[in-house]
């Protein structure tokens, strides 16, 4: 929370826009099924952020998600 005392908005910048994705929305976005992303946030291969009973994910989460997962095509010669 942003109050006078404390001046911390970084999150997206501009006061906080900042747009969390449902499962349904991350399931487009991946282009996996809605069970997929529920699988994968329950086991914590795809970290979220949980409101009481609703799982949000953020654009980093998902794209740090997809970093992990990527396949290298042989002869690719980037690191790791």
């Amino acid at each position: 929370m942003v109050t006078k005392h404390n001046k911390q908005a970084h999150i997206g910048s501009a006061e906080m826009p900042f747009k969390l994705y449902d499962t349904t929305e991350t399931a487009d976005i991946l282009g996996i099924g809605r069970r997929s992303v529920q699988e994968a946030a329950a086991s914590r291969e795809l970290a979220c952020i949980k409101i009481g009973r609703c799982t949000r994910f953020s654009v980093a989460d998902i794209a740090d998600f997809v970093e992990r997962n990527r396949v290298r095509a042989l002869g690719w010669k980037g690191s790791k």
